[in-house]
């Protein structure tokens, strides 16, 4: 069986700077590298995970929800499983630099990335419901691609958003909840 894939000078110049990316990180360990790295994974896990319909994503955060109660108040496994994983899994806050390694409270990548695959969603709601469908369908028909491309950026422009904006509003409630309980309880 033959695996017919190409390889481009892009490739590998995009490897040799993910690796010097990566032996940066392991020789640095820097708290502020890690949150950079961390933030660019959860970019593109949210750009890349498309879930289908609102029903899905509704269960996975209701999941999300019982899964953390359990997992985080319930046992210690998440809590030594992200201090004993030295990689950027998770976001640092800085709490103690009076010591000569600083404390850190952490936020997990899961609490970034879950959410934020249903923001993107409720935000692609609210442009395809402002889309005007059959002059996009029209246009497609005739092979008039850049015409459907220009509606469609005309649409992500000037679309309101009152989904998207209103899920961004309960996931910033939610995260300066969850850091006015880690500092608190000083508990993950």
């Amino acid at each position: 069986m033959e695996i017919d894939q190409e390889i481009t000078v892009l490739d590998i110049v995009s490897l040799a700077i993910a690796a010097a990316m990566v032996g940066f990180y392991i020789l640095t360990k820097s708290w502020i590298y890690n949150n950079i790295l961390a933030t660019l994974l959860s970019v593109n896990a949210i750009q890349m995970i498309f879930l289908g319909n609102f029903k899905n994503g509704f269960g996975m955060l209701i999941g999300l929800f019982f899964y953390d109660i359990f997992f985080v108040f319930g046992t210690d496994v998440m809590l030594t499983v992200a201090k004993s994983i030295d990689a950027p899994i998770k976001i640092l806050f800085p709490t103690d630099w009076s010591g000569d390694t600083g404390k850190f409270s952490l936020l997990g990548l899961g609490d970034i990335v879950i959410p934020g695959i249903f923001m993107a969603m409720c935000l692609r709601y609210d442009i395809l419901k402002s889309l005007n469908v059959k002059a996009v369908n029209n246009l497609s028909e005739m092979g008039q691609a850049d015409e459907v491309v220009t509606l469609l950026r005309k649409a992500s422009y000037n679309a309101p958003r009152p989904y998207f904006y209103g899920c961004v509003i309960g996931y910033i409630l939610a995260i300066i909840t969850t850091v006015v309980i880690m500092v608190v309880f000083e508990h993950g």
